[in-house]
């Protein structure tokens, strides 16, 4: 009965940790798509337009993918084709669902968070979250270290057609997200992550901190 009892306890231990680095690798996603704009390269003399016409019609593709109601993608000022459009509609379908993972993962995160504390399991935490943290620091060591493969394989694993290939002559617009472009987001993205993840296991260690004092 222990046994089994310990076996289980374990497992919520581990499923809370795993669903604390989802939330962190979401919440950080939603930040950096939100924080792009600031990051966005503005190649000079592209279709002869403002750098505030460009980045009027980079908001539009911002607001168009995280926005449920916005269909379909239409840009003012940059030309784009229906190919282009196509992969929006796939990029927008993972931001929508990231979205979601944050309003569902949230409120259960907090519920299983305060029962963990009642029930005094907080302690079976420690090792999943050093164990997650470790991967997560690796796992964006070897993305930075060789993004150009990384990114790519993103691509080949997330979506099912080859509409992610841009032709800049056809779709200008993707002068203003050149592949550095991605790198420098997915830098940020994982600081965030790592400072999101690390805030959740402080709260961890300061909660027992707190219980053991008191005990």
């Amino acid at each position: 009965m222990n046994g089994k009892y310990e076996v289980i306890e374990q497992g919520k231990a581990i499923l809370l940790a795993l669903l604390s680095l989802v939330i962190a690798i979401s919440i950080a996603f939603f930040i950096v798509i939100n924080m792009s704009p600031l990051f966005v390269t503005i190649p000079n003399h592209l279709l002869g337009l403002s750098r505030p016409a460009l980045l009027a019609d980079y908001s539009r593709i911002i607001a168009y993918l995280q926005l449920p109601g916005i269909q379909p993608l239409r840009l003012k000022y940059v030309p784009i084709t229906g190919t282009a459009i196509d992969h929006f509609k796939d990029v927008k379908r993972l931001v929508l669902f990231n979205e979601l993972l944050i309003v569902t993962i949230g409120p259960l995160l907090f519920y299983m968070f305060k029962l963990q504390k009642r029930q005094n399991q907080l302690w079976r935490l420690i090792l999943p979250f050093q164990m997650l943290f470790i991967l997560l620091v690796f796992g964006g060591f070897v993305g930075l270290t060789n993004f150009s493969s990384y990114f790519i394989e993103f691509h080949y694993l997330f979506f099912s057609n080859m509409d992610w290939v841009f032709n800049p002559a056809a779709d200008p617009i993707i002068e203003l997200m050149p592949e550095s472009f991605f790198e420098l987001l997915f830098s940020l993205w994982l600081v965030i992550a790592l400072l999101i993840f690390l805030l959740i296991w402080g709260w961890v260690k300061l909660t027992l901190r707190a219980f053991f004092n008191k005990s």
